[in-house]
Formats: structure tokens, sequence, C-alpha cells
């Protein structure tokens, strides 16, 4: 048994014990799985519900932070149709997969209004065009610049790979820093940075293409491929970015040694820290993109789902309706940073003045885009990690890395 499996078995278990406790007073007793709050804003957004409700009780269960893990706890836990846990946050990327597994109930009619939300989390909780989920909040990928250093230079926030590269000969190679770190060890980020390389010049992994006009499909992909492989083979990356994740790359940003950055909303609150080297210093804009085409964010955050077994789904469904809803994310964005899925919420003046640059990443997420949308989509992640990691590091051309990426996802995507 691997360590990922065992530590999912324990998380198991855990829950399993917590789950066989009694509510007080013979309540109703609702338990919502998530992933650990560190501002504390959700659990006193739970406190809030019950002093609130008599009658019922919601417990909040927190999730291991590990992603990976937290999904192989959901998995051994749904699939052995345990009814413990009313509620699960979802990761963006999960809903097909529950959906079609049966493990999450198609929401009432009504129960979201789609004109109220950001388009990207309002799609990500779909499957074949029913909702499934509620979008709680959202992420994005985010190019950071310094601000200072392009402005001494008189040079403009880049918006063309183009005058990126510019910026990065003109801006940091005289002064000996990295020019651009991102995410490029073999790992789920590095399919974010991918597809916004891939959707920059064009490309796309769209079913109809890849089923219907592979070569096209191909063709993109080598285009982004080279465009990665030349940050490195330029000097603008450094060869370490192969095996950086978010906060490899984050570090370097913020110690100083880079001028761009791409990552992901939570990486300002740590640029503006104390411990930071360009508190003041750092600025955020849209990904570029080749002349002629848009840029486009990956979409990342999380999303709650009711589950099948759920034995008050009720009771369960006024909760989501609550811990979804415009006061719960003002709350939650203002405590916590989170980045809320109501597009009302981003012109709070209250949640504004606690987030200033709330402002900027709203300009951000007008562009976003979904990873594939498939039930299968652990196979169709593993199969991009692979093939663009063995491109980026030399071990095949990039014309066999497309070949083989689409062919694989197309017959994926043909089941």
């Amino acid at each position: 048994m691997n360590t990922t499996s065992l530590i999912a078995l324990c998380c198991i278990a855990a829950l399993l014990v917590t789950g066989c406790s009694s509510p007080e007073s013979g309540d109703i007793q609702i338990v919502f799985a998530a992933g650990n709050d560190p501002s504390g804003a959700t659990e006193a957004l739970v406190d809030e519900y019950n002093a609130a409700h008599p009658g019922v009780r919601v417990k909040f269960q927190a999730m291991p932070a590990n992603t990976d893990t937290q999904h192989d706890a959901y998995v051994t836990y749904l699939s052995a149709r345990e009814s413990t846990i009313d509620l699960y946050s979802l990761d963006v990327i999960w809903t097909a997969e529950f959906a079609r597994a049966g493990w999450i109930v198609p929401l009432p009619e009504g129960h979201i209004r789609a004109d109220e939300f950001l388009g990207g989390p309002l799609e990500s909780v779909t499957y074949e065009g029913t909702f499934y989920a509620v979008p709680w909040f959202t992420d994005a990928g985010v190019l950071y610049y310094r601000k200072d250093l392009l402005e001494e230079a008189g040079v403009p926030v880049p918006e063309t790979w183009t005058d990126f590269r510019r910026a990065c000969r003109e801006v940091a190679e005289p002064r000996g820093m990295d020019g651009f770190v991102w995410q490029g060890a073999r790992y789920e980020g590095l399919v974010c940075d991918f597809l916004e390389f891939l959707w920059s010049v064009g490309g796309t992994l769209d079913e109809t293409t890849v089923v219907e006009r592979p070569k096209e499909a191909e063709r993109g992909v080598i285009e982004a491929l080279g465009l990665m492989i030349s940050f490195t083979e330029s000097g603008i990356s450094p060869n370490g970015v192969l095996t950086y994740k978010e906060e490899d790359s984050r570090r370097l940003f913020t110690e100083g040694q880079s001028l761009f950055l791409r990552n992901w909303p939570y990486v300002w609150s740590i640029t503006e820290g104390e411990g930071s080297k360009i508190n003041g210093l750092a600025g955020i804009a849209p990904l570029p993109h080749v002349e002629g085409q848009t840029s486009y964010s990956t979409i990342g955050g999380w999303n709650v789902a009711l589950s099948t077994y759920s034995k008050h789904p009720d009771e369960a469904l006024d909760f989501l309706r609550f811990i979804t809803g415009e006061r719960s994310m003002k709350k939650r964005a203002i405590e916590g940073g989170y980045l809320p899925t109501l597009a009302s919420t981003y012109e709070d003046a209250d949640v504004l003045a606690a987030n200033p640059h709330f402002a900027s990443f709203s300009e951000v997420f007008q562009n976003t885009r979904n990873r594939p949308r498939s039930p299968h989509y652990p196979r169709m992640s593993d199969i991009i990690q692979e093939n663009v990691h063995r491109a980026l590091t030399h071990e095949i051309e990039p014309g066999v890395a497309a070949a083989d990426m689409v062919r694989e996802l197309a017959e994926i995507m043909a089941e």
C-alpha cells in the first residue's frame, strides 16, 4: 500500500469515529468536509449557523491539506457508500468524476442563480448540462511583476510574449536576475501552466478539436511547448523551473530574484507581508499572449456538493445555501482572503477595503478557462504531465510529445 493510500485510509478511520458521535440533545447532525481554513472564518460561520438553527448541528470536518490525499479519502469513503459526511468541498476538477460515479446529486431547480456567478467557476460545477455543486471560492493563474523595476526602465507591463521577452532582456538581464519563474515540475500545477501557454498561442485541447481535428490540436501543443522550452533555452527562466512547484517559484520572486512570476492569488498576501523583500513593489496583470490571440488563466478553486448518501438532504441543502451565500463569501473574503465566486462581492466596499488587490484579480478573472472536464480527468492529467515534462526535459521532441498527447487524450474522450 502506498503512502497516499495509507493516509487516505487513516483519514477515513478518523471520519468514521467522528461520525459515530451523537449530536447534542438529539439534534440532526450535518457534517461538512472541506480543507482546513487557517483564518477560522469557516468555523465561525458554522457556529453562527448552528446558533440560528436549533435542532440542527453542523460539524465542520477539516480535511488534509494535500489535494491528492483529500481526493483519495473522498473516493474511498464514497465508494463505501458511507453517509456520515453530508456535504463535500470538491476541487473544481472533480465535479464530472464524482457526478458520473453517482456520488453527488444534482442541485434542485433554482438553487443556483447563474447570472450571479463568475463564468469560469460556474462552468466548473456542471456535468452534462446539470448543476452538481455551488462555486465556493475561486483561483486563477496570475502574472506577478516588479512594477518598480519596469517603471524605472520605462518598460510597460507586457501584453504579448514578444514584449515580455524584451522586458526580460532589458530589465532582468542587466541586473543578473531571473526573468520569469513558473511551475514546471511534473505534477498537476504543470497542467495548469501548460494550458495557459497553450491558450495564449491560440491552441486548445477541447474534445471536438482533439477527436475530430487532431492535427490542429497537435500544432497548438507544439507551439506551446516551443514557447515553454524557449524560456529555459534563452536563460529567461532558470533550468530549475522544471523542478519548481508553487512555493519554489514564489520564494524566488518574493526574495527579489525574479522579474516575473506565474502563480496563484495566494501569493499576493505573502508578497505584501512583513517577510517579503519586495513589499509594495509588485503588481498583478493577466498573462501574456501571442500577437492576435487572447490570454486565459486556468481556473482553480473549490465547490460544495451534496452527498448522494446524506440522510438529511434538506437540512444539508439549507446549510449549503448559507455557506455559499453572499454574506458567507464576504466574511471569508475579508477574514481569510478567499476569492469569491459571486461577481457582486468584488464590488463590495468592505471587501475592497480589506483586499484592495481584489480589483486587479477581477480583471484577470474576466478571461478564465477550466481544465478538461471529464470523469476521466485524473488519467488525462497524467497524460498531459508526462508528455509536457518529457518534452521540456528534452527526453522527446515536441512533435512526438504532441502526437502522443493528442492521440491518448482522444482515446479517453472517445470513451
